[in-house]
């Protein structure tokens, strides 16, 4: 199923549980560090990598009555290749993401949110075997529905998901021996999701959770699948609010 039609079902069922009669989920601005570590596998034509790695995403929301900006953004990052591959051999790919988006809240309790950004993706994976490395940047806008519910004053459960149906692009292919680079136009897809627990105490907060990425991209020219990563792993995020 296509990234678009898995949110259009994720944000029907949101939908349907922000009628439920919850206390109002907290609503403050904040900056904060989420930290993510993530095990998944890459895959093209050539083979698959897998690895485990992490970084921090620096995060900031500012919330006015039913109106929100949300940003996030991680450096970019190595991910160790645990099983090196025949095609590839020892390689450790790296991963750089910017997420932003305006959210509006559906309802006057601002359960509820949907919003409007873009996506960024920046990346380079190294191929030792074959003496060469390849590194794209793809961007795109992104679709994104947030479900908060509150339990009491202190702890609720956040839900969150987020889709970029069409980024554009290129990977670049430079090759160690000095010959020509080779450019690809690329088009991809992307949809991240997590759910959480939180607690709040005076002005700060912690979450604790899931978050799974789910990454697809394909050569505009010849229509042949390009890179696919997918992850899951923990993650514990520190806001500081205002």
């Amino acid at each position: 199923m296509a990234p678009k039609s898995n949110f259009r079902w994720i944000a029907a069922a949101l939908a349907l549980l922000a009628t439920a009669q919850t206390p109002a989920p907290p609503q403050r601005s904040y900056v904060g560090v989420q930290a993510l570590v993530m095990t998944g596998v890459h895959r093209d034509v050539a083979g698959s990598q897998y690895g485990i790695g992490g970084g921090p995403l620096v995060q900031a929301r500012i919330v006015s009555h039913r109106f929100a900006l949300s940003l996030e953004g991680i450096p970019v990052v190595s991910i160790p290749d645990t099983r090196p591959s025949v095609a590839y051999g020892q390689a450790t790919p790296k991963l750089g993401i910017f997420n932003g988006q305006f959210e509006y809240a559906l309802d006057t309790r601002r359960t509820l949110w949907l919003g409007l950004g873009e996506t960024i993706y920046n990346q380079r994976t190294p191929l030792p075997a074959k003496a060469q490395s390849v590194s794209s940047r793809l961007a795109g806008v992104r679709y994104t529905a947030r479900y908060l519910h509150a339990f009491n004053a202190s702890h609720w459960l956040e839900a969150f998901v987020g889709t970029a149906p069409m980024l554009t692009g290129s990977d670049v292919y430079v090759y160690l021996d000095g010959s020509p680079n080779t450019v690809k136009p690329e088009r991809a897809s992307e949809i991240d999701a997590s759910l959480a627990f939180g607690y709040r105490r005076r002005r700060t907060e912690w979450l604790i959770g899931l978050r799974t990425l789910n990454f697809a991209a394909q050569f505009v020219n010849t229509g042949e699948g390009a890179d696919r990563n997918v992850g899951i792993g923990p993650m514990l995020e520190w806001r500081h609010t205002f």
